[in-house]
């Protein structure tokens, strides 16, 4: 075995490469087998981990159904510690217009996801819909009448992001389809809302920033559920991180 020392000046502005990157381009060394290996670091200095890296997916899979629907939106891992929380996540999303299903009650069937984090495939935490009017407890029933923008979620363990699978669907009739270009509507109504801040009913500010990433997420139509509607995906996750105060 041959062991290398490196100077501390190296070691240090290796460091600092890695600080600097963080946000560009993944990280990459090479191992002593020759191959290429992507950075942990990487992984999650922007507070979430790409599922691919553990073997899971950026799509969501009902039961039965080989066609996916995008995670589209990421609710980072640096944000406030509060918003890492159940109630603090839940207490954000009712601030921007978001409430749990009509007097939390799912009736469809629910969508699993492997977010690479050593759960595996497993079902959906809770299922979030738009809350129509000043009611937030029954507003979310107007809208499984009605149709628009709701998400499903999950944690990513490792990391605590929180993964959104967002669309805007259509009314109760037409059986809560995708509307045309759907997946991509809901992700930038749900980014809309978070960045333009919101405050709480005890006094929380919620202010946000986003990022658009690519490679967590394919492009088109192919592989995504209702792609043979003509609705597809534009490869784009929505990366917000939110900040309590």
């Amino acid at each position: 075995m041959h062991f290398v020392s490196v100077a501390p000046f190296a070691t240090a502005a290796a460091f600092a490469l890695c600080a600097s990157s963080a946000s560009a381009a993944p990280i990459t060394f090479s191992n002593a087998f020759g191959s290429t290996v992507a950075s942990p670091l990487h992984k999650r200095a922007d507070g979430y981990k790409d599922p691919k890296s553990g073997g899971g997916s950026s799509l969501g899979l009902f039961p039965d159904n080989a066609s996916g629907e995008p995670l589209n939106v990421i609710v980072s891992g640096k944000s406030s510690a509060e918003i890492l929380s159940e109630d603090g996540f839940k207490a954000w999303y009712n601030a921007i217009g978001f409430n749990r299903e009509c007097f939390g009650i799912h009736s469809g069937t629910k969508m699993q996801a492997n977010l690479g984090d050593g759960q595996g495939l497993h079902d959906q935490q809770d299922e979030v819909r738009e809350s129509y009017g000043e009611d937030t407890t029954s507003g979310s029933c107007f809208e499984s009448l009605v149709g628009g923008n709701h998400f499903r979620y999950w944690q990513q363990a490792g990391t605590n992001a929180w993964f959104l699978a967002a669309s805007v669907e259509k009314d109760v009739s037409q059986k809560h389809d995708v509307v045309e270009d759907g997946y991509n509507k809901g992700r930038d109504e749900i980014v809309g809302l978070a960045t333009q801040g919101a405050d709480s009913d005890d006094g929380k500010h919620y202010a946000a920033t986003v990022k658009y990433v690519t490679g967590l997420l394919p492009t088109g139509t192919n592989g995504i559920n209702h792609g043979d509607e003509g609705v597809g995906v534009d490869g784009k996750t929505a990366v917000i991180t939110v900040t309590v105060s």
